[in-house]
């Protein structure tokens, strides 16, 4: 995956297709490449689209684990 990979990233993601992989991917890229899309809460994605890191919360260690991303 290189930086300019965002626009296939981001199509095949909002694909009427799309898998939860290909969300995922996205994610990663915006993990990898994408803080200035970062408000705290969720990435900007244009056009009104939020891509959310979701989380497990894991009571034993009290701390929430990374599994995967949700597209708004």
């Amino acid at each position: 995956m290189s930086y300019y990979d965002y626009n296939a990233l981001r199509a095949k993601a909002l694909s009427p297709d799309a898998t939860q992989a290909d969300v995922d991917a996205l994610g990663e890229w915006f993990s990898m490449y994408g803080d200035t899309y970062w408000n705290g809460e969720y990435y900007d994605a244009d056009e009104g689209r939020e891509l959310r890191p979701v989380y497990r919360w894991d009571e034993d260690l009290d701390q929430g684990e990374l599994v995967g991303y949700e597209l708004r």
